[in-house]
């Protein structure tokens, strides 16, 4: 059996980052909290550097980063979600593997999820559900706390991913046509 270039490189993009976001949540269990962080690093360099190469998409991935950051801080600010792993003098800014995730995620954008891409009805169906399922996966490893129950946080959660990944997509076909054109 023979694997092509597009092949490998949908399925390292794919594999990597879910197996980055176990590592994540289990680093957390295992009061370990840097190994997820570290491995989601590890494979955003191997992904970049071995199949992207592309300035547009280290931008849509920073550009995340931050993004994820100020809404999963406002999440906890709110009283929404507790995170585990938070920054002891400042308990409502989301923690580093949270950041970490949404630049991971980021990269799925453009390879392993691109099939997404100009296709909005469809990115918020699933961002509307598997958004809340991702996190809702966090709470089972009490890596995060839903503080409201269970409907109310599924149903913003839901709504926040669904816009997410329409406007992720979008912002990185933008990003593409100015910086990789």
């Amino acid at each position: 059996m023979k694997i092509n270039a597009l092949t490998l490189k949908l399925g390292f993009n794919a594999l990597g980052f879910q197996t980055a976001w176990w590592l994540s949540v289990l680093g957390l269990v295992m009061d370990a909290p840097l190994v997820g962080p570290l491995a989601m690093t590890l494979y955003l360099a191997i992904d970049h550097f071995s199949f992207t190469k592309r300035q547009a998409e280290l931008l849509l991935i920073f550009t995340a980063m931050l993004l994820g950051t100020v809404v999963d801080s406002l999440f906890a600010l709110t009283g929404l979600i507790s995170y585990s792993g938070v920054y002891p003098l400042f308990p409502h800014l989301a923690p580093l593997w949270i950041t970490a995730m949404w630049g991971g995620f980021a990269a799925t954008l453009n390879h392993s999820l691109a099939w997404l891409r100009g296709r909005p009805l469809l990115g918020f169906i699933m961002g509307a559900v598997f958004g809340p399922l991702s996190y809702m996966a966090g709470e089972k490893f009490d890596a995060l706390q839903f503080n409201l129950g269970l409907a109310p946080t599924v149903f913003i959660l839901g709504a926040f991913w669904g816009i997410a990944i329409p406007l992720l997509t979008h912002f990185y076909t933008v990003l593409e046509r100015r910086y990789d054109s």
